[in-house]
């Protein structure tokens, strides 16, 4: 079993969607870095929550909390709350980790790539 942290709720209006676009493409590949226990999404809140509902194993990217990553690509990026582009993953994730809004999503499978 996985637990993967989302950096939000979903928005019911927006997850319909997504899992209506998911039912043809099938599972989604989502960044998230390994917290030991857990793992942390950097993105996909809507596409692991859709995963979720239709019964799908997602696909990971997984990201080694010392690794260095450029935020620039995440929809969540705003270089006006940023300094720098390149950080540790392991701070990005502690980052965008809200303890009121991350839900805990757990799967039997995942396949990691």
């Amino acid at each position: 079993m996985a637990t993967i942290y989302t950096i939000h709720a979903a928005r019911p209006e927006h997850l319909d969607a997504v899992i209506a676009s998911m039912r043809g493409m099938g599972a989604p590949t989502i960044r998230v870095v390994d917290c030991g226990d857990h793992y942390m999404a950097l993105e996909g809140t809507h596409r692991l929550h859709a995963a979720q509902t239709l019964g799908l194993a997602p696909r990971l990217v997984v990201i080694d909390q010392d690794a260095d990553l450029d935020i620039t690509a995440f929809d969540w990026y705003d270089a006006a709350n940023f300094s720098e582009t390149v950080y540790p993953a392991g701070e990005i994730a502690a980052e965008v980790y809200s303890p009121s809004q991350a839900q805990a999503l757990r799967f039997d499978t995942v396949e990691v790539l």
